[in-house]
């Protein structure tokens, strides 16, 4: 089985699109979507911040 390299910028790259989604979300109204996708964001930016202490 293969495993996915989770690196900078695969984190980055999920952040920028979750963002993009919460921006769409909150435009239409849906605040139990941004909600979510906001305890999501929180949760890869901590990754992120982890990965890039750890070097």
């Amino acid at each position: 089985m293969f495993m996915k390299k989770i690196d900078e910028a695969y984190l980055s790259k999920k952040i920028n699109k979750l963002n993009k989604k919460i921006h769409r979300a909150s435009g239409q109204g849906d605040e139990n979507k941004v909600w979510w996708r906001k305890m999501k964001l929180d949760k890869l930016k901590l990754k992120l911040k982890k990965l890039v202490g750890s070097k």
